[in-house]
């Protein structure tokens, strides 16, 4: 686990490195890290995001999700604007509060899912609200 406000108000946090033993990030465990650059990857073995990225606005690359993810805490990506793209590798969509991504432009970006699972995630609340969904 990360523990809820681990790294939180890091400034100066460029880069960021999930290990593949951590099951659970915590609420606001990155929050408002605004320095990080690059992509970030939620690895397979995690299965809860608390609201853990929250205030992100200076994150500037692609977020990747993990299969294993079934839980989305409310605002977890709130405010990181800078985000590019989002690839969710979980074949089922799943249920999250609208307020997820908010401050981040969805409309203008890509949505990268299991091929097998497009039309879910066309059809599921707040994903279908990504500007293309494309499958891999």
């Amino acid at each position: 686990t990360i523990g809820g406000m681990a790294f939180a108000d890091c400034k100066k946090l460029t880069g960021i490195t999930i290990p593949n033993s951590v099951t659970t990030i915590g609420e606001g465990a990155f929050e408002d890290c605004g320095g990080f650059t690059g992509n970030l990857t939620i690895p397979n073995s995690v299965e809860t995001i608390g609201r853990a990225f929250r205030g992100c606005s200076g994150f500037n690359g692609s977020l990747t999700i993990g299969s294993s993810v079934s839980a989305i805490g409310d605002q977890a990506f709130y405010d990181c604007s800078g985000l590019s793209g989002v690839t969710n590798n979980r074949t089922a969509p799943q249920s999250i509060n609208s307020n997820v991504f908010d401050g981040v432009n969805i409309g203008s970006l890509t949505l990268r899912v299991p091929s097998s699972a497009v039309n879910a995630y066309q059809a599921a609340d707040v994903w279908k609200t990504f500007g293309a969904i494309t499958g891999f």
